[in-house]
Protein backbone atom coordinates (compact mmCIF):
# COMPACT_ATOMS: atom_id res chain seq x y z
CA UNK A 1 0.00 0.00 0.00
CA UNK A 2 1.38 3.37 -1.16
CA UNK A 3 2.42 6.07 1.76
CA UNK A 4 1.29 9.01 1.83
CA UNK A 5 3.53 11.74 0.17
CA UNK A 6 3.99 13.62 4.15
CA UNK A 7 4.99 9.87 5.55
CA UNK A 8 7.35 9.69 2.11
CA UNK A 9 8.83 13.16 2.48
CA UNK A 10 9.38 12.34 6.67
CA UNK A 11 11.23 9.02 6.32
CA UNK A 12 13.61 10.77 3.25
CA UNK A 13 14.45 13.43 5.88
CA UNK A 14 15.08 11.15 8.96
CA UNK A 15 17.06 9.19 7.10
CA UNK A 16 19.11 12.22 5.49
CA UNK A 17 19.42 13.18 9.13
CA UNK A 18 20.70 10.10 10.58
CA UNK A 19 23.46 9.91 7.36
CA UNK A 20 24.80 13.61 8.49
CA UNK A 21 24.81 12.12 12.26
CA UNK A 22 27.06 9.32 11.12
CA UNK A 23 28.90 11.62 8.76
CA UNK A 24 29.93 13.70 11.76
CA UNK A 25 30.58 11.17 14.67
CA UNK A 26 34.23 10.75 15.64
CA UNK A 27 34.24 7.07 14.02
CA UNK A 28 33.33 8.30 10.37
CA UNK A 29 36.19 11.32 11.27
CA UNK A 30 38.44 8.66 12.08
CA UNK A 31 37.80 6.81 8.69
CA UNK A 32 37.62 9.66 6.72
CA UNK A 33 41.15 10.72 7.97
CA UNK A 34 42.45 7.77 6.38
CA UNK A 35 41.12 8.01 3.05
CA UNK A 36 42.99 9.67 -0.24
CA UNK A 37 42.54 13.14 -0.55
CA UNK A 38 40.53 12.94 -3.28
CA UNK A 39 38.31 10.54 -1.38
CA UNK A 40 38.36 13.04 1.47
CA UNK A 41 36.90 15.59 -0.64
CA UNK A 42 34.20 13.80 -2.45
CA UNK A 43 33.07 12.86 1.11
CA UNK A 44 33.11 16.71 2.54
CA UNK A 45 31.29 17.39 -0.96
CA UNK A 46 28.39 14.39 0.05
CA UNK A 47 28.05 16.13 3.73
CA UNK A 48 27.55 19.05 2.10
CA UNK A 49 24.80 17.66 -0.15
CA UNK A 50 23.29 16.10 3.28
CA UNK A 51 22.69 19.23 4.25
CA UNK A 52 21.23 20.80 0.98
CA UNK A 53 19.14 17.95 0.78
CA UNK A 54 17.53 18.03 4.37
CA UNK A 55 16.85 22.12 4.27
CA UNK A 56 15.35 21.69 0.70
CA UNK A 57 13.44 18.59 1.37
CA UNK A 58 12.24 20.63 5.08
CA UNK A 59 11.55 23.36 3.28
CA UNK A 60 9.79 22.63 0.05
CA UNK A 61 6.07 22.95 -0.46
CA UNK A 62 4.28 19.31 -0.11
CA UNK A 63 2.59 20.09 -2.72
CA UNK A 64 5.19 20.96 -5.35
CA UNK A 65 6.91 17.57 -4.32
CA UNK A 66 4.16 15.65 -3.60
CA UNK A 67 4.04 14.18 -7.11
CA UNK A 68 7.92 13.45 -7.40
CA UNK A 69 7.65 11.65 -3.51
CA UNK A 70 4.68 9.75 -5.16
CA UNK A 71 6.86 8.38 -8.54
CA UNK A 72 9.82 7.49 -6.67
CA UNK A 73 8.84 6.33 -3.60
CA UNK A 74 10.01 2.60 -4.12
CA UNK A 75 13.53 3.88 -4.65
CA UNK A 76 13.61 6.24 -2.31
CA UNK A 77 12.37 3.42 -0.12
CA UNK A 78 14.95 1.11 -1.10
CA UNK A 79 17.71 3.99 -0.81
CA UNK A 80 16.78 4.35 2.50
CA UNK A 81 16.98 0.33 3.50
CA UNK A 82 20.39 0.16 1.26
CA UNK A 83 21.95 3.04 3.60
CA UNK A 84 20.77 2.32 7.24
CA UNK A 85 22.56 -0.69 5.93
CA UNK A 86 25.68 0.83 5.37
CA UNK A 87 25.54 3.27 7.90
CA UNK A 88 25.58 0.40 10.82
CA UNK A 89 28.92 -0.71 9.38
CA UNK A 90 30.42 2.85 9.30
CA UNK A 91 33.90 1.69 9.70
CA UNK A 92 33.48 0.89 5.85
CA UNK A 93 33.30 4.13 5.05
CA UNK A 94 33.54 3.77 0.95
CA UNK A 95 30.62 1.70 1.20
CA UNK A 96 28.66 4.73 3.49
CA UNK A 97 29.90 7.29 0.54
CA UNK A 98 28.79 4.97 -1.78
CA UNK A 99 25.25 4.72 -0.04
CA UNK A 100 25.17 7.85 0.48
CA UNK A 101 26.30 8.99 -3.02
CA UNK A 102 23.39 6.42 -4.02
CA UNK A 103 20.52 8.08 -1.97
CA UNK A 104 21.43 11.50 -2.97
CA UNK A 105 20.99 10.61 -6.44
CA UNK A 106 17.21 9.13 -5.71
CA UNK A 107 16.77 12.41 -3.89
CA UNK A 108 17.88 14.54 -6.69
CA UNK A 109 14.90 13.39 -8.37
CA UNK A 110 12.45 14.93 -6.04
CA UNK A 111 14.49 18.23 -4.45
CA UNK A 112 16.93 19.99 -7.33
CA UNK A 113 20.82 19.60 -5.36
CA UNK A 114 24.15 21.17 -6.62
CA UNK A 115 25.67 19.09 -8.92
CA UNK A 116 28.82 16.66 -7.98
CA UNK A 117 31.54 18.14 -9.44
Amino acid sequence: MPLPPADIRKATVEELRAARKAMMSTEWMENFNTLPESEQKDAARLLFQVHQAIHKMENAKLADIRDKLVANEKALGDGIASLKAALKKIEKIAAAIKAIGQFLAIVARVVKLVAKA
